[in-house]
This record gives C-alpha cells, sequence and structure tokens, in this order.
C-alpha cells in the first residue's frame, strides 16, 4: 500500500474516531444491544421473543383488531417478516387472525393466551431496571431525543412519505 493511500487512511481514521455522531451512534448501539440481551435473558423462560413481545405490545395498546401492514409499520419490518411472526404467534395461540367482510386485509388481535402472556407473565423488570436509573427529568430528555432522531430516520428514508398525487 502506497504512503499517500496509508496517510489518507490514517487521517480518514482520526476524523472518524473524533466524530461526534458517529460515537453517539456507537453509544446508542451498545446501549440498545447490551439492552436487548438483558430482554432475551429475561423472556428466555416464557419461551418468547422480543419480536413477538412488540406485536404482544401494540395489539394490547389497540382497542380494535390491527392490520398486519399496521403492525410492520409500528414494528418497522417488511411485511413478510411479520407476517410469518404473526403465523408462529397464531400457532403458539397468542394471537388470532381474521378477515372482515369485503376487506382483502388480514385483522390480528390478542387471544386470552396472548393476554395473560403479555400483561400477567412478561415483566419487562430488565427495562426498569436500567431506566430506573435515570430521573424523570431525563428520561423526558431521553424520550424527546429519541423521537427526535427516530423522526429524523423514518424522513430520511422517506417512510412516512404521501404522494401528493395519490389519493
Amino acid at each position: 500500500m502506497s504512503s499517500k493511500i496509508q496517510n489518507n487512511i490514517q487521517k480518514n481514521r482520526l476524523l472518524k474516531i473524533n466524530d461526534p455522531e458517529i460515537n453517539l451512534y456507537i453509544l446508542l448501539d451498545q446501549a440498545n444491544g447490551i439492552m436487548s440481551n438483558a430482554i432475551d435473558l429475561e423472556l428466555r423462560h416464557l419461551k418468547t421473543t422480543q419480536p413477538q413481545v412488540r406485536v404482544l405490545t401494540m395489539l394490547s395498546r389497540e382497542d380494535r383488531p390491527v392490520t398486519i401492514e399496521e403492525l410492520a409499520n409500528w414494528c418497522l419490518k417488511e411485511f413478510n417478516s411479520v407476517s410469518t411472526l404473526i403465523n408462529r404467534m397464531e400457532q403458539k395461540g397468542l394471537i388470532k387472525k381474521s378477515k372482515m367482510k369485503g376487506d382483502l386485509k388480514t385483522y390480528v388481535t390478542l387471544t386470552e393466551k396472548g393476554s395473560i402472556l403479555y400483561h400477567l407473565q412478561v415483566t419487562e423488570r430488565s427495562i426498569h431496571l436500567v431506566f430506573n436509573k435515570l430521573s424523570a427529568k431525563e428520561k423526558k430528555q431521553l424520550e424527546a431525543i429519541l423521537k427526535k432522531v427516530r423522526d429524523a430516520t423514518r424522513d430520511l428514508l422517506g417512510l412516512d412519505f404521501k404522494s401528493p398525487i395519490l389519493p
């Protein structure tokens, strides 16, 4: 490798090491990864997964049947991935799929078994243990910052784009 390329690599290496946005992303990624590991450990004895709990969470917050498309948008996952997840959850008896007359969409609701699992067995203890380390003010600040990051990323990816020419 030529010395010019080595110098460029070293210069860019130092720029990346000192880049505050990259360092924030690394910290966010580390926090997410380690929290995810703690949650996985907590859920293991229930033989359930974080993606399943995400679906149960959304369904428990809605007072109506939810479409698979709505679940995919909420979870920020591809429709096919969520559809596969929903099929597995239906086989476990956690959710029920249904169709409404004159509507091609598939709707999903919690079953009694799913409701018992989510409301009585999933404790989210690890989440509480982590966030209890923050003051109420810090939690509000973190919430505002994370919403801003989420919304900026959604905007960057065009996830909320509505075409002005479509109804």
